[in-house]
């Protein structure tokens, strides 16, 4: 879960926080038409909560040139997020809607909305430091015959990464090194490989055997073994 900190400073006092949750933080859409997913946010606080909501879109995703650009203008949205903003009374839900315009996709396309606290008008009479903690949920737009296809490369004479040649993301865990069925060994990578990225392994390999991992995509996950 990512958390983006913003501080509104009211002279210096005690903190008050401006809370909420999400049932959810990752999405996965697909390129058929209306494709759509909700998320419903809390607020648990005792104040109101002003929220108002960003869409990036996420170029090279996974890559050294990844970058999050803010979507504005109108003509580039391809996803939709409704309503963008909301006031949300104490103790209250609110159901945010998202739908993906894409289409025909190649390739899976990534986004990520930000739900943001806004400053409303702070109940005490106290001076004080009001937080506001907003949230990102990753959201994945998927073709409808997506897959992921990973595979052992070679990225120097002793060094050795997990690369992703399918066209969607695959959440790696569980990784081991085994030189042979009773004599394995857990390796500390894990994380998410985008389509075309890569996963650096840390480790000597040199005695052969195979790399074995669960993989899960959106539908399922999958126990993969990689010949070295």
């Amino acid at each position: 879960m990512k958390h983006i900190f913003a501080t509104a400073l009211l002279l210096l006092a005690q903190p008050v926080f401006a809370a909420m949750s999400l049932d959810k933080i990752i999405l996965y859409l697909n390129d058929q038409p209306n494709s759509r997913e909700d998320i419903v946010v809390t607020n648990p606080d005792a104040e109101t909560l002003y929220l108002q909501t960003e869409i990036y879109r996420v170029d090279n995703p996974g890559m050294p040139d990844e970058k999050r650009v803010r979507v504005v203008d109108p003509k580039e949205f391809r996803l939709l997020v409704s309503p963008s903003k909301a006031v949300i009374p104490a103790g209250e839900q609110k159901r945010f809607r998202l739908m993906s315009l894409e289409q025909g996709l190649d390739k899976e396309r990534v986004y990520r909305v930000t739900f943001k606290p806004v400053v409303g008008d702070l109940k005490t009479d106290k001076t004080a430091l009001k937080i506001l903690v907003a949230y990102q949920a990753l959201i994945f737009v998927q073709p409808k015959s997506g897959s992921f296809h990973l595979q052992l490369e070679k990225t120097a004479p002793d060094a050795l990464a997990i690369v992703n040649n399918g066209n969607i993301n695959a959440e790696i865990s569980g990784l081991q090194y085994c030189q042979r069925q009773d004599q394995c060994a857990p390796l500390e990578q894990k994380g998410r490989i985008y389509s075309g990225a890569k996963l650096q392994l840390e480790g000597d390999f040199a005695a052969g055997g195979y790399i074995e991992l669960v993989a899960k995509g959106a539908r399922e996950s999958e126990k993969i073994r990689l010949a070295l």
